[in-house]
């Protein structure tokens, strides 16, 4: 009973120095911890878009290239096209204006257009609905600033005032960034690269309320959009490694380690060191392998080596027996059948006897 007791004392002793260090020294605090992006946002842009536009019952579908098949069989009543990503003639262009007239959104984003001319069919056409591009007058300089609350547009893509819109949008600096044309029953948005619809920044309020005017506006009567604005590739850890600049580094120690390994490989790139030190002669070395076989009393299987490559050799496809093998080394070797005779059969008990067999076997196979 006692011990009991003084074990409930012992226990509750450590229990106690436990929980007061616990809490003198450990502090229950929040902390915040960076989860990287998923795969699926690092390869679509407009993840947050997306789901977005699902979320309020939208039908969203991605293409990464366009044709005229691939439109006509579309049958949603927005899209959204990246110029670079479709081939564009003049039968492209005849649909998608027949298509806008009878009601449909196309939003177009003209990715890195600066200027067209009197060849580019998309050109003529903007030029038709009265769009062209204005380019800073050469020697001309500005400052480009970009407010936080303002609408994220991009700078590479800056249109003259148009002949006819429904709406022109302007940047901070007054350039105008984005134009909707109305024809017929439909409307066409013009723009350059949609960064104001990117996950990073429709968290803004002004690019979220221009992104949910663009898909669900006053021209927009069915809940289905087509982009097609293409996907990008996954990033992997070499990805990342050689985005960090290290491209070159990497080329140029590869080089001179493949220049190091010829030099040190291959004679006729030199020696890789000078002054090398010979190796032993053959007898002695031989002699060494003999000594530490006879050690471990493995004489035998030194020999068996050779008289195993020597009936592969002399018998061939052909069976031949022990006797046949000792006549056929014997004519090879040339000195006599009963010295073959016990370099194939003898027991080697001494040092003199393994040499000698060794040297009449080793002279017979070097012969064949």
């Amino acid at each position: 009973m006692r011990s009991k007791i003084i074990g409930f004392v012992i226990g509750l002793t450590v229990l106690g120095t436990g929980l007061l260090i616990f809490f003198n020294f450990f502090e229950i605090a929040d902390y915040d911890k960076d989860i990287p992006p998923s795969k699926e946002s690092e390869v679509n842009q407009y993840l947050a878009l997306d789901r977005w536009l699902q979320s309020n019952e939208f039908s969203v579908r991605t293409q990464n290239d366009a044709d005229l098949e691939t439109l006509k069989a579309a049958p949603e009543n927005i899209i959204l096209i990246q110029s670079n990503l479709v081939d564009w003639n003049n039968e492209i262009i005849a649909w998608l204006d027949r298509w806008v007239r009878n009601g449909g959104v196309l939003i177009l984003c003209l990715d890195y257009y600066r200027s067209w001319n009197g060849d580019d069919p998309l050109g003529i056409y903007l030029e038709k609905i009265g769009l062209g591009t204005w380019q800073v007058p050469e020697g001309s300089s500005y400052s480009y600033s970009r407010a936080p609350d303002a609408v994220y547009f991009s700078r590479n893509i800056i249109f003259s005032e148009p002949h006819r819109s429904s709406l022109v949008l302007r940047d901070e600096n007054n350039f105008i960034r984005l134009v909707q044309v109305k024809i017929g029953r439909g409307q066409i948005t013009v723009t350059g690269r949609p960064s104001f619809m990117l996950s990073s920044q429709l968290e803004r309020e002004a690019n979220a309320r221009l992104s949910w005017y663009l898909f669900a506006g006053p021209a927009v009567s069915d809940k289905s959009v087509l982009f097609v604005r293409g996907t990008r590739r996954s990033v992997g850890i070499f990805g990342r490694f050689f985005q960090r600049g290290n491209f070159s580094l990497i080329i140029t120690s590869c080089l001179f380690l493949i220049a190091v390994g010829f030099w040190t490989a291959i004679p006729m790139f030199g020696v890789a060191r000078s002054g090398e030190k010979e190796g032993r002669a053959l007898a002695e070395r031989f002699l060494a392998e003999g000594r530490f076989f006879r050690r471990y009393k493995s004489l035998d299987v030194y020999r068996a080596a050779y008289l195993k490559e020597i009936r592969r050799k002399l018998a061939g496809r052909k069976k031949c027996s022990d006797d046949e093998i000792i006549e056929r080394a014997a004519l090879v070797w040339a000195g006599g059948v009963p010295e073959v005779t016990r370099a194939f059969r003898g027991e080697l008990k001494q040092k003199d006897d393994f040499l000698k067999s060794i040297v009449i076997l080793k002279t017979i196979l070097e012969r064949i």
